[in-house]
């Protein structure tokens, strides 16, 4: 298997930024530098140790490195990666975690080639995990645990670049799974993006509802009407830039929505009881199959880092039964080398810190994942996307089972 990096320069220290020097440091990279545009950002970094250097300059931090993450703003990628190239080795990796890729995978190899920098070695990539806190001091090496981490190589990118970056993020913890960037963005724009859209249009029907006929609509809300435009209420500013991003893919996300729609707006329209009834039986397993267990309250995924031995999940639901801590659905998500993994237990919402509380206190390590899709890996259900365009190259797993 190609051999890591040995030297990894991170550039941003925020919460991903600063899990990422602290992982590559548990895992033994010799040396992880880290800087930050925040002089305020960069100090906390330092006083915490989460590299084993800091600098204010990005040149200083990467002009002997193996392998550059930017994990900055998706806006400020490209420039990032542009100034990093002009100072790092040429066999450099560089790489990024912005949650969008197809149009800033463009930008980014426009730019390299402006200032004279090949595009071969530059991956893509988004890890599917996050925290429900943020900046330096949230930092976790073990967040990136059995976490999917999707890559996006293109055509121009070396195999070995994208061996070599599978292979640091195996050490990680994470999974690979390598998308073309057109697909990682169509898929995020039906679970994500989609859904976001709709929440807003349904919210505004009902503000339109609430207008006219008074409070007497928010006396008859429901708890799925709560469930269904809970994300409307969503920083409307990190939406534009995201709608815009990925315009085209929630555009076609939309057309096929409008499809369903209009089907079952014609079944109606028509009194065709025998068409509406196929279309939600249809939808109704579909959910089913999506999620396999739905219930009537905000729930999350608490990711437990454990290693891969019997007791192990006892022991941690164990103590969240004697907290008073209801497990929804659990499962046991394995990391692709060694004896290591992640118990994902499914919890309601309003008891994630009670629960990590618990666990704490029982020398049990937790995180609440915000960002990875709501429903665990089972055995028998498991979390694969229809057809997604894959790599075949060695040393990358680009299944998305357990």
């Amino acid at each position: 298997m190609t051999a890591g990096p040995r030297r990894v320069a991170v550039i941003g220290a925020g919460l991903v930024g600063g899990s990422v020097a602290l992982a590559a440091r548990a895992a033994g990279v010799p040396h992880v530098t880290l800087t930050d545009s925040d002089p305020a950002v960069l100090a906390r970094a330092a006083a915490l140790g989460l590299a084993h250097a800091v600098t204010d300059s990005i040149a200083a931090a990467v002009h002997d490195a193996d392998l550059v993450v930017a994990a900055v703003p998706t806006h400020a990628v490209p420039s990032v990666l542009a100034e990093a190239a002009g100072s790092a080795p040429h066999w450099a990796i560089l790489t990024d975690v912005a949650s969008l890729k197809y149009n800033l995978i463009v930008k980014v190899e426009s730019t390299l080639r402006e200032v004279g920098r090949s595009s071969q070695l530059f991956v893509g990539g988004h890890p599917m995990a996050g925290s429900e806190q943020s900046g330096p001091e949230a930092a976790d090496e073990q967040l990136f645990q059995a976490a999917t981490w999707v890559l996006t190589p293109t055509p121009t990118t070396a195999d070995d670049a994208l061996r070599t970056l599978s292979t640091f993020l195996r050490r990680l913890g994470a999974r690979v799974l390598v998308l073309s960037p057109a697909r990682h963005d169509e898929l995020v724009a039906v679970v994500s993006h989609l859904p976001q859209v709709v929440a807003s249009a349904l919210a505004d029907v009902a503000a339109d509802a609430v207008e006219s006929s008074g409070e007497a609509v928010l006396a008859v809300a429901g708890g799925g009407f709560r469930d269904t435009t809970r994300i409307a209420a969503s920083d409307p500013d990190l939406w534009l830039g995201i709608l815009r991003g990925n315009h085209t893919a929630v555009l076609d996300a939309l057309d096929r929505y409008r499809v369903r729609l209009d089907e079952l707006r014609d079944a109606l329209a028509g009194d065709d009881q025998v068409r509406l009834a196929a279309i939600l039986t249809r939808a109704s397993a579909a959910r089913r199959r999506l999620v396999p267990k739905a219930v009537g309250v905000e729930l999350v995924d608490l990711v437990v880092p454990l290693a891969d031995r019997p007791g192990a999940i006892a022991a941690a639901t164990t103590v969240l039964g004697e907290a008073g801590v209801n497990v929804e659905d659990l499962a046991m998500r394995h990391a692709v080398e060694g004896e290591r993994g992640a118990l994902v237990m499914r919890i309601a919402a309003d008891a994630t810190s009670r629960a990590i509380t618990a666990l704490a206190a029982d020398g049990i390590h937790a995180h609440a994942d915000l960002d990875t899709p709501s429903t665990p890996d089972t055995p028998s259900t498991p979390d694969t996307p229809s057809a997604p365009e894959t790599s075949t190259s060695p040393d990358v797993d680009t299944s998305t089972d357990s």
